[in-house]
């Protein structure tokens, strides 16, 4: 069984300052581009809300080095949100979608990804799901927290 660490690794606050300043920089890089760019910093934004929910459900002002994953779908689990995204079939949608496409600990990293990978309208929809005021990930998680 993993072993729930103690050890504190990044301020509450500052995941929230981050998720806020990466949702601004993927749409610059969606503005300018670079889609491939904008859709990993937009599933960055998601994955630091997460953390900033699994912080609330901990009640914790930092979170711990256990919860240092890259899987958005453990870490909805984690956040104490995965039974409430099923009342709202917009946003659970937007998230599956998001977390189809930002894979980090494969070989399909998004990270590792060709830049011709993905085009305006894919980045389009990923920032879409992720910042959409109706189906988008980060309000509604905002929202929760």
């Amino acid at each position: 069984m993993a072993k729930l660490s103690k050890k504190p690794l990044v301020d509450r606050s500052i995941l929230e300052t981050l998720g806020e300043t990466r949702l601004k920089e993927a749409e610059v890089l969606r503005d300018a581009g670079h889609y491939c760019g904008a859709i990993y910093l937009g599933g960055y934004a998601v994955e630091c809300y997460l953390k900033v929910a699994i912080c609330k459900a901990m009640d914790w002002d930092e979170l711990r080095e256990t919860f240092m994953s890259h899987d958005l779908k453990t870490l909805l689990v984690h956040s104490g949100l995965e039974r409430k995204i099923r009342d709202v079939p917009g946003v659970q949608r937007s998230f599956k979608q998001i977390s189809e496409v930002w894979v980090m600990e494969t070989r399909k990293a998004i990270r590792y990804q060709d830049t011709a990978t993905f085009k305006f309208e894919d980045a389009r929809k990923f920032l879409n799901g992720v910042a959409d005021e109706k189906v988008g990930v980060v309000p509604w998680v905002k929202s929760q927290i």
